[in-house]
C-alpha cells in the first residue's frame, strides 16, 4: 500500500465511477479511489492528486481481481473500510494490498445490510480470535465503534472479530479456509495442552504467549507446506525432558497425532522438541505458582 507523489496520471480504465486504473509518468499502473473519480472518464483523461482518496500499486497477481465488487458498495463504506485498513496498518505495523479493501469493504456492507433489515448474522472463531490475536481484535472493536458512528448502525460487538479475521487473513497471505484451518488448529492444541496441565494456564504469562506465538508459525508453516529445516540436535533433549516431565510426551504424542489427522502432516522430533520446550515452560509456570499459593 502506498501513497503516490504529487503528480498528475492517466486514466488506463474506468471500473466504475469510484475506482479507476492509472498510469503515473513512469508507466506504473496504479489503483485509484475516490468519490465520483471515474464519473465522464475516458481512456487518457487527466485524473488529479486531489480528486483520489487512496491508491494502490496495481500488481500483476491482482490483475484478475474483481473490483466490480465495488460496483454496489456505497462509496461511504469504501471511505470507512480504507480508514480501518489506515488505522490497522500503523496499529499492527502492517502493509496491506487492495484485496483487503475489497473483501473488508463487501463484508462492512453485507453486515450493514443485514443490520437495517433486521437479522443477525453469525461470527465464526469469536474466543478463538479474542484468544490468539488479541491485537487484531483490539482493532476491530475500535473499528465497529468507527462503523456504528459513522454508518449511523448499531453493529453488535461479536462484529469486532469478523474484522480482525479479516486483518488476519491478508496480514497472512493465506485464505480465508487456511485462516479457519491454523484457528482451528491452535485452539485444539492449547485445549489438548491444558488437559496436560489439569486446565490451569495463565494466559497473561510470557510463556504463554510465547507458546501460541510458536504455534501460529509452526501450523502456518504446516499449511503453506514448508517442511522443518531439522537444525537441532534433538535425541539428548527428548530423552532429558521425558525422564523429567512425566506425561509430557502423552501430550506430545495426543497433538501430533491430532495435527497429522488434521493436516496430513507427521511432526519431525525437532517439531516434537520445540513443542515439548513451551509445554515444560507452562509445567514450570503453573508448578511455581501452586508452590507460591
Amino acid at each position: 500500500m502506498l501513497w503516490l507523489d504529487k503528480q498528475v496520471y492517466r486514466t488506463f480504465k474506468v471500473v466504475n465511477n469510484n475506482i479507476v486504473i492509472v498510469k503515473d509518468s513512469n508507466g506504473r499502473e496504479m489503483i485509484a479511489i475516490g468519490k465520483g473519480l471515474g464519473f465522464k472518464k475516458s481512456k487518457n483523461d487527466i485524473v488529479y492528486p486531489e480528486e483520489i482518496m487512496k491508491t494502490y500499486i496495481y500488481l500483476d497477481r491482482q490483475k484478475n481481481l474483481n473490483l466490480t465488487l465495488f460496483e454496489e458498495v456505497p462509496f461511504e463504506v469504501i471511505e470507512v473500510s480504507q480508514h480501518i485498513i489506515d488505522y490497522a496498518a500503523k496499529t499492527l505495523n502492517q502493509k496491506y494490498n487492495v484485496n483487503l479493501l475489497v473483501s473488508l469493504s463487501d463484508h462492512i456492507d453485507f453486515s450493514v445490510k443485514q443490520f437495517r433489515e433486521g437479522n443477525n448474522t453469525s461470527k465464526l472463531f469469536n474466543e478463538e480470535i479474542k484468544r490468539f490475536y488479541e491485537d487484531e481484535y483490539q482493532v476491530g472493536k475500535c473499528a465497529i465503534q468507527y462503523i456504528n458512528e459513522t454508518l449511523h448502525v448499531d453493529l453488535p460487538k461479536d462484529e469486532a472479530t469478523s474484522i480482525a479475521f479479516h486483518l488476519i487473513v491478508a496480514s497472512q497471505e493465506k485464505t480465508n479456509i487456511e485462516t479457519r484451518e491454523l484457528l482451528e488448529g491452535v485452539n485444539s492444541i492449547v485445549n489438548i495442552t491444558m488437559k496436560y496441565l489439569g486446565n490451569q494456564i495463565d494466559e497473561d504469562s510470557l510463556a504463554y504467549s510465547r507458546y501460541i506465538i510458536h504455534l501460529k508459525f509452526f501450523l502456518s508453516r504446516i499449511v503453506s507446506h514448508q517442511t522443518s529445516n531439522g537444525s537441532i540436535e534433538v535425541t539428548n533433549i527428548f530423552g532429558q525432558l521425558v525422564t523429567k516431565y512425566e506425561g509430557v510426551d502423552r501430550c506430545i504424542h495426543e497433538i501430533s497425532e491430532f495435527i497429522n489427522g488434521k493436516f496430513n502432516y507427521r511432526c519431525t522430533d525437532e517439531d516434537c522438541i520445540y513443542l515439548m520446550i513451551h509445554i515444560v515452560r507452562l509445567y514450570e509456570l503453573q508448578r511455581k505458582d501452586d508452590t507460591n499459593g
